[in-house]
């Protein structure tokens, strides 16, 4: 909402305003919570131990009564979405160097602890500023009232308080911006969406100096009204950013150009309460073990990560994630489990910057490596644990594993063991482990939540998140970890690496439209052109880039993929066929092949 009283902030001042909170750096070592802090969750509460009796036991599940505790104790006493709120509404969004963040990590030990297992934060790195966002409002104010939905890049300034400014077109070339001086002083600059990063980093130097008030972007996704938060940390504390940088709504942006080009006078005045610390500023994953009883130094390690971007309060992405975690451990200690291998907790940190955390741990424990039998990693927001994808020499060892996952809830949320011809790496934490051998695992998930809708948007909060799926979630995370961490042996290497994944060799916007086409790649082959919207691929709906990478992943190195083009549906053929990971992938079903015969 667009305060009703705004107070200029001369732009000179900005950098006084970005120093004033640097005297609330990090503590290099970060003091457990108090129990007035923050509420500490029991293992059993007293009124689930009434309902216990009630709760359905696992059909053909005989002789393990974990398993079976797990399970009635993850329907009556399920307490997964007080970690999530807590997370999300008390502490709220967790950015990797923010003072929310170091907040989350001593609550999330400090609560496993409590349930009696060992945590402890362990130090992967640091980065040079910290960041902390605090409230921020504003848009049009003349010629009429609009509030916008925006957000500035983390790591950059705000303006408290600040007064109306006009709106002008941004400048073209710095000669341009020259010969417009006087009238680019204190005003809001206003880019067209086709302006290049390039031509950005020329002017904004020249833009800084000449005291603009700031420059609006457009946000990228130009069929609904997301805006997308995210931001460089690689910042110096002598050389800090100075150019306030707004990412407006793409609807809300093409209105305001629109009147701009049309000679309309418009005047925007925003409030931002953006605020960088001098660092460096320390940074942890949360770690917290069941020991093993019988093989303590061998682990099973099950995660997710704590930062997250906040331009919401990162529910989906991924205090989700953290919950299911969280809440697995508090099962198994509830239900008294005692593995044979030591089940290992971890909540990363820095994973939105380019999974700092799980690679720094990674690199600090080679030595560990080779005694992980599986990690597997929840981040992909709030829909239900739906399947693994595993190589047919892990099957036979993990179908048992599985059995009381797939009796949870088979027709409702029902769970598949996906083959795959390799380990499949990606945008998340288990990536780091697969790069250094161990067996990574990153879930599948299925139900009705839009992923896409919240995933780094305004639209991340509480409200989004599906309670039933993150109940049902915590116990398949339970059950997986205490069946592999009994398994007579560690989780089967062999030939499990990973593939090359298929590449298009094309760029597709949100609608899975192509919208860049370079080189000679396997989509220009087959006849692709800029503007083809994709349909489907082997008679499977492309609705967004997930459901693309499920299609190429697997099947046949030639797929059949539809494509609409100026209104009329075409049929190209995609072919990996000569490709080195078709190669690889050809070789180990042979293989296969051989050693089954």
């Amino acid at each position: 909402m667009l305060r009703p009283r705004l107070v200029a902030l001369p732009s000179s001042l900005l950098l006084l305003v970005i120093a004033c909170h640097a005297d609330r750096g990090a503590p290099e070592s970060i003091p457990p919570l108090t129990s007035a802090d923050a509420p500490v969750a029991p293992l059993v509460t007293d009124e689930a131990e009434d309902f216990l009796d009630d709760t359905p036991k696992l059909p053909t599940v005989e002789g393990d009564a974990v398993v079976q505790a797990i399970v009635r104790l993850g329907h009556a006493d399920n307490h997964v979405m007080d970690h999530v709120q807590y997370l999300t509404e008390e502490i709220g969004p967790r950015l990797t160097g923010s003072h929310q963040l170091m907040d989350a990590e001593r609550w999330c030990r400090d609560q496993l602890a409590s349930w009696g297992l060992e945590a402890r934060l362990e130090r992967w790195g640091e980065v040079p500023v910290g960041f902390d966002r605090g409230p921020w409002s504003g848009g049009m104010v003349t010629p009429e009232r609009i509030d916008y939905d925006f957000v500035t890049p983390a790591w950059t300034p705000g303006v408290f308080e600040a007064v109306p400014a006009p709106a002008v077109p941004y400048p073209a070339t710095p000669a341009e911006a020259k010969k417009r001086r006087k009238a680019l002083a204190g005003a809001w600059l206003v880019a067209p969406p086709s302006v290049s990063r390039a031509t950005r980093e020329k002017l904004e130097p020249l833009l800084e100096d000449m005291g603009v008030a700031g420059v609006v972007l457009a946000a990228h996704d130009t069929k609904g009204k997301l805006v997308h938060t995210s931001g460089r940390p690689e910042r110096s504390w002598n050389d800090l950013p100075r150019l306030v940088t707004i990412v407006l709504r793409h609807d809300q942006h093409a209105e305001l150009l629109a009147r701009l080009e049309s000679g309309t006078k418009v005047e925007l005045a925003f409030s931002i309460d953006n605020r960088l610390f001098r660092g460096p500023v320390p940074q942890h994953n949360v770690i917290a073990d069941i020991p093993g009883t019988e093989h303590p130094d061998e682990l099973v390690i099950v995660g997710g990560h704590l930062d997250s971007w906040d331009g919401a309060t990162g529910a989906n992405d991924n205090a989700t994630g953290v919950a299911t975690t969280m809440e697995a451990a508090r099962l198994l200690m509830a239900a008294g489990a005692r593995p044979k291998r030591t089940i290992r907790f971890m909540l990363w940190s820095g994973e939105e910057q380019g999974l700092l955390g799980s690679t720094g741990y990674v690199e600090a424990h080679a030595d560990e490596m080779p005694k992980v039998s599986a990690v597997f990693v929840h981040d992909m927001g709030t829909n239900y644990l739906s399947g693994i994808g595993l190589t047919p020499e892990m099957r036979v060892q993990l179908e048992p594993v599985f059995v009381p996952v797939q009796q949870l809830a088979p027709d409702t949320m029902p769970f598949e063991l996906r083959e795959a011809e390799g380990l499949e790496t990606g945008g998340s934490d288990h990536t780091p482990f697969i790069r250094a051998g161990v067996p990574g695992f990153f879930w599948d998930q299925a139900g009705d939540s839009d992923y896409d809708h919240v995933h780094h948007t305004q639209h991340d909060t509480l409200a989004n998140v599906i309670e039933g799926y993150e109940r049902h979630s915590a116990m398949v995370v339970a059950l997986a970890a205490y069946g592999v961490a009994n398994l007579p042996a560690l989780v089967d290497r062999r030939n499990s690496s990973p593939l090359p994944r298929r590449r298009l060799g094309a760029g597709l916007d949100e609608r899975m439209v192509v919208d860049e086409l370079p080189g000679d790649g396997v989509a220009a082959k087959a006849g692709w052109r800029l503007g083809d919207r994709v349909v489907s691929i082997d008679g499977e709906a492309i609705t967004d880039r997930r459901s693309l990478f499920r299609a190429l992943r697997g099947g046949s190195a030639k797929k059949s993929a539809e494509l609409e083009r100026k209104g009329k549906r075409i049929t190209t053929t995609l072919d990996w066929s000569q490709s080195p990971g078709e190669q690889e992938r050809a070789s180990r079903r042979k293989l296969r092949e051989e050693k089954d015969q």
